[in-house]
């Protein structure tokens, strides 16, 4: 939705189809990427489009607020821990209670 709503959907339809690539989609997945090459050329492409398509310079506060909303509801309404290093625990056989009475002295 804030893609249609912020004229992205066509940046990246012109990406695709004006791209030299043999698969087209490489720039069109993520135009606002700085880690692929020809960063500049596509940020003054969305900075030409901006002129005719003002509604462009509305797509990165979109995307900043869209990802708030979708941390401040999964914060509030998802259950447990969603660290990214989160330690597993696990039960030790000397300690657990099934496999201690199984054993044979």
């Amino acid at each position: 939705m804030v893609e249609y709503g912020t004229c992205m959907c066509l940046v990246k339809g012109i990406f695709y189809h004006c791209s030299n690539d043999d698969d087209g989609g490489s720039y069109s997945d993520n135009p606002c990427s700085c880690s692929q090459s020809h960063c500049c050329s596509r940020y003054l492409c969305m900075g030409a489009l901006s002129l005719c398509l003002p509604c462009l310079l509305c797509y990165p506060p979109a995307k900043g607020c869209l990802k708030l909303c979708r941390g401040c509801y999964d914060w509030t309404h998802r259950p447990g821990c969603r660290c990214r290093n989160s330690n597993t625990v696990y039960c030790k056989l000397e300690s657990c209670p099934s496999r201690a009475q199984g054993k044979l002295s």
